[in-house]
C-alpha cells in the first residue's frame, strides 16, 4: 500500500476515533464508567499521531519513547486523579 494510502486510512481511523468519544461524552453514562474506554482511545490516538504524523515511527533510539512515555504518563495522571 502506498504512503499516500496509510496516512489517509490513519487520518480516517482519527476522525472515527474521535467520532467515537464523542459519542461516548454525549451517551450520559457516569464518569467512571467512561474514564477506561476514553483513555485507551486517547493512547491509541496519540500513538498514530507520534507514529505518523510526528514520523518517529521508524526512528531508533529513545525519541520515540520518550514522546510515547509522556504520553502514558499524562494518561495515567489524569485516570489517577479521575479514580481519586
Amino acid at each position: 500500500m502506498s504512503n499516500t494510502k496509510i496516512a489517509t486510512f490513519q487520518w480516517v481511523a482519527l476522525l472515527l476515533l474521535t467520532s467515537l468519544t464523542f459519542g461516548l461524552a454525549e451517551s450520559g453514562l457516569s464518569g467512571r464508567a467512561m474514564l477506561l474506554p476514553v483513555l485507551l482511545v486517547t493512547l491509541l490516538k496519540g500513538r498514530i499521531v507520534i507514529d505518523r504524523f510526528m514520523a518517529l515511527q521508524g526512528v531508533a533510539g529513545p525519541w520515540r519513547w520518550i514522546v510515547l512515555g509522556w504520553l502514558v504518563s499524562v494518561l495515567g495522571l489524569i485516570g489517577f486523579a479521575f479514580r481519586a
